[in-house]
């Protein structure tokens, strides 16, 4: 050690080691591309818009995620599964009752309180110092991994107000900043993906922003808003590695990003299978070029994915009391006479997504077009209402279109796309991961339930996919007609999501 090293003071030496961490982090914002704050802005407005037009519980399970955050708060401890009829505090249900919640749902005809009378005995509730804990359950959200709900305890404890919808607003804020966030790595997965078309990555973001199945959600309170973030982000890390080579940051973004959704919600499970091929792939590239920084990488990638989900099931074991793995991946008492079947899981997993072929049918409709398609073109509140018929038409034939530019640019492209066949199939293995992960929990809800508990939202954490469908679109356009059309479908876009919050209004306050 050279004498100047050690006359260095300790802390002198610490700070340079932060400030050189800041100027990193510094150095890293400035390279974001000023259309992806501006894409980022635009989701940010628009989540908050709908934050302020859906009324408070009218976004899927809200009253649940809601308890959820209660209990992280209130009680520092995560909720566990009780007998039905257990309650969640006075303070919420009785919020709950006030706002004729479950008189609305499901029911198109009923509207938001919206009497004088209606608003005063909302107020009055606010006044009461009713107790904040409840029976330690959070209904359908209870099985869920904590992290959106220990993020969402912060809003939570800041706002000074007891009155659950104070602190239901401000949680709903920090959904928002999640989806403007989810948009921000859209943009940056479509910068890495398609390097030489910067007029196509705004259009596809922006595409993302104004989704409007995705802007309805980031206006509520579920934990599915964190799912997309880390989905995005996972997508995104796994892109840059492809361009840019698997080094230790490259791993430990791949990995963090893959922990931090698995500790979110079990539907990233589907996005493993993507992560592991994608790193196989990058070590195989590197083995004679850089194989030592590749290995570090893979290591962080695996470390950081597989420690807080182990710390999560060792907390759930033996300091939490609850299973190891709640939400059950293994087997599945049945229900209603049901029993589990695998050929039978298979055949409904195919026939969720695809046509049933030469198989017996499991469904009475199309899955692909009542609930995926349908779905994501729009379908808001509990289920409970949508766009009219003709909407789902046009958006058809829009769809086909944009789907037949981006399939033209592949072909285009195919040279390139020969080239790079190896990131494509980690892209379509996340596709298939997340549907499969979707169906293996539909049809075990339905041999435990008797229902069906798809839905659409469920999807969206491929939105950095649907984006890079957008972008090829406006790509294949070149850069003559490439803006063009790009503007033309952000337009649409526009469209789209303002007609979806007219009939929220209408549908609450009309």
């Amino acid at each position: 050690m050279s004498a100047a090293s050690a006359a260095r003071p300790l802390g002198t030496a610490n700070a340079g080691s932060a400030e050189r961490v800041t100027d990193g982090v510094r150095r890293a914002l400035r390279r974001v591309p000023r259309a992806a704050w501006v894409c980022m802005l635009v989701a940010l407005a628009n989540g908050l818009a709908w934050s302020l037009i859906t009324p408070p519980f009218q976004v899927p399970d809200e009253n649940a995620h809601y308890a959820y955050v209660q209990q992280v708060a209130e009680r520092g401890t995560l909720p566990r599964q009780l007998p039905p009829g257990s309650g969640l505090s006075q303070r919420e249900d009785r919020t709950i009752d006030a706002l004729l919640t479950f008189g609305i749902v499901g029911h198109r005809e009923n509207p938001a309180p919206e009497t004088e009378a209606q608003q005063l005995v909302i107020d009055q509730i606010g006044r009461e110092d009713l107790p904040a804990k409840g029976s330690g359950d959070a209904l359908s959200a209870t099985p869920n991994p904590p992290l959106y709900y220990a993020l969402e305890a912060i809003p939570y404890k800041l706002v000074p107000s007891g009155k659950v919808l104070d602190k239901l607003s401000a949680m709903r804020c920090l959904s928002a900043l999640m989806g403007a966030l989810t948009v921000l790595l859209v943009f940056m997965f479509l910068r890495e993906l398609l390097p030489g078309t910067p007029w196509a990555w705004p259009a596809g973001a922006l595409l993302v922003a104004f989704q409007p199945l995705f802007g309805f959600m980031s206006g509520g309170v579920n934990n599915d808003d964190l799912l997309y973030l880390a989905a995005a982000g996972l997508l995104w890390a796994l892109a840059r590695a492809f361009r840019r080579g698997l080094t230790p940051l490259g791993g430990a973004l791949i990995g963090g990003l893959l922990a931090a959704g698995l500790v979110t919600k079990f539907t990233m499970l589907g996005l493993i299978p993507a992560a592991a091929l994608a790193v196989l792939l990058l070590l195989r590239r590197a083995w004679r070029v850089d194989r030592r920084r590749a290995l570090l990488g893979a290591a962080w990638a695996a470390g950081l994915a597989g420690a807080p989900v182990l710390v999560y099931v060792l907390l759930n074991r033996f300091v939490w009391s609850r299973s190891a793995l709640p939400g059950g991946v293994g087997s599945v008492p049945g229900a209603g006479g049901r029993s589990f079947n695998v050929h039978e899981e298979f055949t409904h997993v195919w026939q969720l997504f695809l046509p049933h072929l030469w198989m017996n049918a499991q469904f009475h409709y199309s899955p692909f077009w009542e609930t995926w398609f349908k779905g994501f073109v729009g379908r808001f509140g509990w289920l409970d209402y949508d766009f009219p018929a003709w909407v789902y038409e046009v958006a058809k034939y829009v769809s086909l279109l944009v789907c037949a530019l981006a399939l033209g640019e592949l072909v285009k492209s195919r040279d390139a796309l020969r080239r790079r066949l190896g990131e494509l199939s980690v892209y379509v293995l996340a596709l298939l991961g997340v549907c499969v992960a979707i169906g293996v929990q539909s049809y075990r809800f339905l041999v435990a339930n008797g229902g069906v508990f798809e839905q659409a939202r469920y999807l969206l954490p491929l939105l950095a996919l649907y984006g890079a469908v957008i972008a090829l679109a406006v790509r294949f356009g070149g850069r003559r007609w490439g803006p063009a059309i790009g503007a033309a479908l952000v337009v649409l876009a526009i469209g789209h999501d303002l007609f979806a919050q007219a009939i929220t209004i209408a549908r609450y306050y009309g």
